[in-house]
């Protein structure tokens, strides 16, 4: 699919791009005043509120810093890292938020770009950009040219390279400053200076008076402003604690609740792992959706909710695992069920749930976004991840972004799809894949295989990339190819299949069941109306 230039990375049951969106079709009208105090930490997945880790944060009263510098609600953009400090309602949907920070991972200009791979290189930092990586309105990452000075929001992953959730480019003023935020190693004192990722830090020119008893030490997660001189990034004015900090901030209230979503790394089977510089517990009453303990994994994305210990280990008493997108579809939209928070396109139905997020890249920039607002008939791209079904309950396929396009574009052949994902069967000359039938025809060009024989006979269980189009509600492939994932990360693992798709498949009917909606409409290829998209962009 197009997307397989970059390195795909589960990236939280959330993403969407360029700035807009909204990550559940949940009323905002809360259901109840009973709150619980939180933080929540994680990437903005959409708006209508500031919506992070599927909660929906009223921030009208919130102080809204990002970087160091005081914002409101509408220069805030999907893909941002933040901390929200505030309530939570019952109904665990709605939150009010009193305080939001938000920190960049870095500001500088790119090194290099390596679409291929997808990586690029900025202030000597290693940049993984993936289908889930949100750009700016108007950006995209064949559009990045080496020299441009782009901001980063991020998580890190288990190799310490920052993997992108959103990337702007900066001009004018706002491209002058460098930033780097990150842990602190290789302190040195005497020679005041350290290390971030590898890039030595020269912080002899700025102050540490804003650090916790103004000292500085290894292992702390800073940010620091400056430039670049002789290779070394040097550091002006202040260095700063960074937010996103739990491990160090010793101002948190160790009894409110703690919701906190990244990359899983450093793994200790049953016992503990680590979200960026944060150790999470496991114990005997750590609850597990999504999945079991067993299909914990480094560099899967997961939502923990807990409480920090006097250490400031996060004890989880619930893991969420968010797998890593396997199915890839684009087309034209055929049906929308507001009821049952599900949309088909090219035959498969999509679940959407409060971790889902919406983006609309086309015309009429409409910020507040979710499935109420798409139509039978847009052009869409839809990721997401496959939930075997058991004895009681069927297979789903859960919508983890959706991104709104301008029409599609028709040529004589028809609408252009693509499809990515595991062929489960093959019969006579059709092939499913990911609940899709798709016509295998003479035409068919497939790589990696001297004939269309060759390939039928060995082609179930293979991972592959189907371009084609739709001709009279039928799929047939124009191109196939095979598709290579070093990094795969299967959702379950044999001895837990059923209990682990048995789980999910409630998680999503509950959050399904919180979500009202007013109507549901259906309709076939024949009746496909115009789309109506958009997007939205950040200036922060």
């Amino acid at each position: 699919m197009k997307y397989t230039p970059y390195l795909a990375i589960a990236i939280a049951a959330s993403l969407s791009a360029c700035g807009g969106g909204s990550s559940s079709t949940a009323s905002t009208t809360p259901t109840t005043t009973k709150t619980t105090t939180t933080i929540a930490q994680g990437m903005v997945t959409g708006f209508g509120s500031v919506v992070v880790n599927g909660v929906h944060f009223d921030v009208k009263d919130a102080n809204i810093d990002v970087d160091g510098d005081s914002h409101v609600e509408s220069e805030l953009g999907v893909g941002q890292m933040v901390r929200i400090t505030g309530t939570v309602d019952a109904d665990g949907i709605h939150g009010k938020a009193t305080k939001l920070e938000g920190e960049s991972q870095l500001r500088g200009p790119i090194d290099s770009i390596d679409l291929t791979n997808g990586i690029l290189v900025a202030l000597g930092q290693s940049i993984l950009i993936t289908a889930d990586t949100f750009y700016e309105d108007g950006l995209t990452a064949a559009s990045l040219k080496v020299g441009d000075v782009i901001k980063v929001s991020s998580y890190t992953n288990a190799d310490g390279k920052l993997v992108a959730t959103r990337i702007e480019v900066k001009t004018g003023v706002a491209a002058t400053e460098m930033l780097l935020a990150g842990i602190v190693a290789d302190l040195d004192t005497t020679a005041m200076t350290f290390t971030i990722n590898g890039k030595i830090v020269d912080y002899s020119k700025a102050t540490i008076n804003d650090l916790p008893n103004k000292t500085l030490a290894n292992g702390m997660r800073v940010r620091v402003h400056g430039s670049i001189v002789n290779d070394v990034f040097v550091a002006v004015g202040n260095v700063h604690a960074s937010p996103l900090d739990l491990k160090h901030d010793k101002d948190i209230d160790l009894h409110v609740d703690v919701e906190m979503s990244g990359l899983v790394s450093a793994l200790v089977a049953n016992t503990s792992f680590s979200l960026g510089e944060v150790n999470v517990l496991i114990n005997g009453d750590t609850k597990f959706e999504g999945g079991a303990a067993t299909n914990l994994a480094n560099e899967i994305m997961v939502r923990v909710h807990g409480k920090l210990d006097a250490d400031h280990n996060l004890v989880a008493t619930n893991i969420k695992l968010n797998f890593k997108p396997k199915v890839e579809d684009e087309g034209l939209i055929t049906a929308i069920d507001l009821s049952n928070n599900t949309f088909a396109l090219n035959g498969v139905t999509f679940a959407v749930t409060v971790d889902t997020s919406f983006n609309d890249r086309s015309t009429s920039h409409v910020r507040l976004f979710s499935l109420k607002d798409l139509l039978i008939g847009d052009f869409i791209d839809v990721r997401g991840y496959k939930i075997v079904g058991t004895t009681t309950t069927p297979d789903r396929i859960i919508a983890t972004r959706v991104e709104r396009h301008n029409p599609s574009e028709k040529d004589p052949h028809g609408f252009k799809v693509e499809v990515s994902g595991t062929i489960e069967s093959v019969t006579d000359m059709m092939l499913k894949i990911a609940g899709h039938n798709i016509k295998v025809t003479a035409n068919t060009v497939i790589t990696g295989f001297d004939n269309l024989s060759a390939f039928l006979s060995g082609a179930v269980g293979l991972k592959v990339e189907v371009k084609g189009v739709i001709e009279h509600d039928e799929f047939i492939a124009r191109e196939i190819k095979l598709e290579v994932d070093e990094h795969e990360v299967e959702e379950h693992d044999s001895s837990s299949s059923a209990e682990a798709s048995s789980s999910a498949s409630e998680n999503v009917s509950h959050e399904s069941s919180s979500v009202s909606h007013d109507s549901s409409v259906a309709a076939s290829h024949g009746d496909l109306s115009s789309s109506v998209a958009s997007s939205s962009s950040s200036t922060i």
